[in-house]
């Protein structure tokens, strides 16, 4: 038969007769090899670490939510005080205006005289002082000059 001609009616070429041995030997898989499987190393976590630092990390976690906790308080306790603070500067803003309306040249007088027994004093009793009145800003302004003549000696003197 030739290779490279088509035959009319087949599916397929025909191949070579085998001789008879071939067709008794069975065929057997080539033998396998043992082959050794690599088992990874198993990793291992230092578990002191791990459990040092989740300790650490759990005091850390208290230590800032009781901050957290102690700054709350403490900012209700401020807010407390601020309310009682301005309470208690409503009731002498009254005390004073109380006093600022009692307070009467007339009503000094009666009461010195009523209950203390004090009594006015007389004209022969009276001493007049006299105050000179002094103008402060003056003064501090001739103190002033006076430095600067000073310092005006001295600078004069090492020229």
């Amino acid at each position: 038969m030739e290779p490279n001609r088509y035959i009319y009616g087949s599916a397929a070429p025909q191949l070579p007769e085998r001789h008879h041995q071939e067709e008794q030997q069975v065929r057997r898989p080539p033998a396998r090899r043992k082959v050794e499987v690599v088992v990874p190393e198993p990793v291992r976590y230092p578990v002191g670490r791990m459990v040092f630092c989740i300790v650490v990390g759990f005091l850390i976690l208290f230590t800032l939510i009781s901050r957290f906790a102690t700054i709350t308080e403490m900012n209700g306790e401020l807010a407390s005080m601020n309310a009682q603070l301005e309470v208690l500067r409503d009731e002498n803003r009254k005390l004073q205006a109380e006093i600022s309306a009692s307070i009467n040249q007339e009503n000094i007088r009666q009461i010195a005289e009523e209950r203390l027994n004090m009594k006015m004093p007389d004209s022969y009793q009276r001493i007049p002082v006299n105050v000179p009145k002094v103008n402060y800003s003056t003064i501090t302004l001739q103190a002033a000059e006076e430095e600067s003549t000073l310092m005006s000696f001295f600078s004069d003197l090492f020229e």
